[in-house]
């Protein structure tokens, strides 16, 4: 739980960071423009495309449960790439709120997959996850922090 806490935290103090005003009219084009983004991203990564790393900023990271925070594009593409015949039997990646603050915008939302690995029987995996996003100087957006939080099974969210 202590985890959780600080990302809240961290994310908290990036969003409500004072001088980037955004008006309703931008933030919607923006929140629409990460959706897409988002959108392609998550076909780049269901198809296990290394080159899904392309949706990172220079200094982005990426925090999978369990292991060290990979960052940087080509640290992620060599950790995609290390699951070698790896078969994504379904796979999404929904945005349930984005919100906008400036350059930078924070996506919450939800996330399932299942998987199947060589040699191994069929797995899967849901939960939530949160990104931080930043608009790019050529005014596209890249992920700079993606934290998944898987879900234990049979978990549900009350709704």
């Amino acid at each position: 739980m202590k985890i959780r806490g600080r990302l809240v935290y961290a994310l908290l103090t990036i969003a409500c960071a004072p001088g980037e005003r955004t008006s309703q009219a931008d933030a919607g084009v923006s929140a629409n423009a990460i959706r897409n983004r988002l959108a392609a991203y998550a076909a780049a990564a269901a198809a296990v495309d290394p080159n899904s790393a392309r949706f990172f900023a220079p200094n982005g990271t990426l925090f999978e449960p369990g292991i060290s925070p990979i960052t940087t594009p080509d640290s992620i593409r060599t950790f995609i790439a290390s699951f070698p015949g790896v078969a994504v039997d379904s796979a999404m990646l929904r945005a349930d709120t984005v919100e906008v603050f400036g350059r930078t915008a924070i996506v919450w939302g939800t996330y399932f997959e299942r998987l199947r690995f060589p040699g191994q029987p069929a797995s899967a995996q849901h939960g939530r996850f949160v990104m931080e996003w930043r608009s790019g100087d050529n005014g596209e957006w890249y992920i700079t922090r993606y934290y998944r939080i898987p879900l234990p099974a049979g978990w549900r969210d009350g709704s």
